[in-house]
Order: C-alpha cells, then sequence, then structure tokens
C-alpha cells in the first residue's frame, strides 16, 4: 500500500511517516502544496493523509484537484478543526475521511486500511466501465457524467452516491446505508451531509427535465427509478 503525507509540521509528518512504514506501507511525503502537486503528477497512491490547513491554505480548496489528478486515490483529512460542522464541510466537499487532532496512530492507521479496502472492494468490482440507466450514462474511467446530451459536473461525493445508486437501479439505499457505502460513517447518523448531498445532485440531474431521476420516501430512504 502506497501512502501519501502531506503536513506542513516536519515532526508530525516524519512521525507519521515513521508509524506508517512500521505498520508495512511505503510512505512519500510532502510538506509544500507544490510538492503535493507535484509528486501527484509522478506518482500513484491508495491513500493521501492530507493536513487541512496547509501553509496558511485551507487544503478543501485543492479536494477537486488530487481527484482529477488521482481519482482512484482515498483522502483522508486531518485537521484540529474537528467539530461536527468542520467534519460535514470537509466530506462533502469531497474528503473520504476526516481525523481530528489530536490522534492515535493506531486509529489512523485502521481508517487508512478501511479506506484502502474499500477503494480495493470497489475497484474488483467495477468490471464494465460505463453504467446506463435510461437516459443516463456514466463513465466510470472518466467520471463523465451525461444525461440525454448533457453533460453534467458532479462533486466527488455526488459522483460516488449516483454510481451506488446507479449500479442498483430499483434498490432503496436508507441514509445510513449510504454513509457506510460512501463516507464510512455509520457512526455519523445525526448528520444531514446526506440530505445536503443528495438535493444537490438531484438539482443537478434534474435541471432541465421533467422527470426526476433519484426517487426518495422518508424514512426509508433513496432510489434510482420509478416513484
Amino acid at each position: 500500500m502506497k501512502i501519501l503525507v502531506v503536513e506542513d509540521e516536519k515532526k508530525v509528518r516524519d512521525f507519521i511517516r515513521q508509524a506508517l512504514e512500521q505498520a508495512g506501507m511505503v510512505v512519500d511525503t510532502a510538506g509544500h502544496r507544490a510538492d503535493l502537486l507535484s509528486l501527484l503528477c509522478t506518482s500513484s497512491y491508495n491513500v493521501i493523509v492530507l493536513d487541512r490547513l496547509l501553509e496558511g491554505w485551507d487544503s478543501l480548496e485543492i479536494l477537486d484537484e488530487i481527484r482529477t489528478r488521482q481519482p482512484q486515490s482515498k483522502t483522508l483529512l486531518l485537521s484540529a478543526l474537528s467539530d461536527v460542522e468542520e467534519k460535514v464541510k470537509g466530506l462533502s466537499l469531497g474528503a473520504d475521511d476526516y481525523l481530528g487532532k489530536p490522534f492515535h496512530v493506531s486509529e489512523l492507521i485502521a481508517r487508512i486500511h478501511v479506506l484502502d479496502r474499500r477503494g480495493t472492494e470497489k475497484r474488483g468490482a467495477s468490471k464494465a466501465t460505463q453504467l446506463i440507466y435510461q437516459d443516463l450514462k456514466i463513465d466510470l474511467e472518466t467520471q463523465k457524467i451525461f444525461r440525454g446530451e448533457k453533460k453534467i459536473s458532479l462533486t466527488k461525493k455526488e459522483f460516488q452516491i449516483l454510481v451506488l445508486l446507479a449500479r442498483n437501479p430499483g434498490m432503496v439505499f436508507s441514509k445510513s446505508k449510504i454513509l457506510d457505502q460512501v463516507w464510512d460513517l455509520n457512526h455519523f447518523p445525526e448528520s444531514n451531509i446526506i440530505e445536503v448531498t443528495i438535493a444537490n445532485l438531484r438539482a443537478k440531474l434534474d435541471k432541465g427535465f421533467e422527470r426526476p431521476l433519484i426517487q426518495s420516501q422518508r424514512g426509508m430512504g433513496y432510489w434510482l427509478g420509478e416513484p
């Protein structure tokens, strides 16, 4: 497993690197935003451990760029900003997990293994390169989405939810199931992150079309298909 640790405090960066290497991982490190972007062009990573505040920059601003350059990588944010609102913000903008500082190394290692396992399972399950449902077309390799002739741009989490539903048309997914599948946050049920993300996804998918693609029923969940 290859990991990229991005942290501007050298002592913290070296501490994490040493702990992950002792756990059997191959680790690259970066202390600057420019180094991060350079490494993303030259190496591939299973998981990117990213400090939320990097040299005064909020790393949330570059999550989209990370996704574009390495769509296969999972991103775990580290941050002293660990209240619920900040976690929801980070996850909504595309992080796969969020760990508050200070943290136990054993928990960091466990979360990295969970993220990598989820990525491996999804890659193994994804034999088809396209998902098609009625006028919806999803290219899994390029992550391009079309409804009819209209190209639709989605955030990372919106894309992951849509793929989950499109792989199983007609199947109802509860809020907790989506949290578990997309965020691995079944322990975080009080968040409204699902409602917000799906509302944004619906707005993008259905704009200009009379028929909604994603259905919902209170107390049950969401599905792709007919009401």
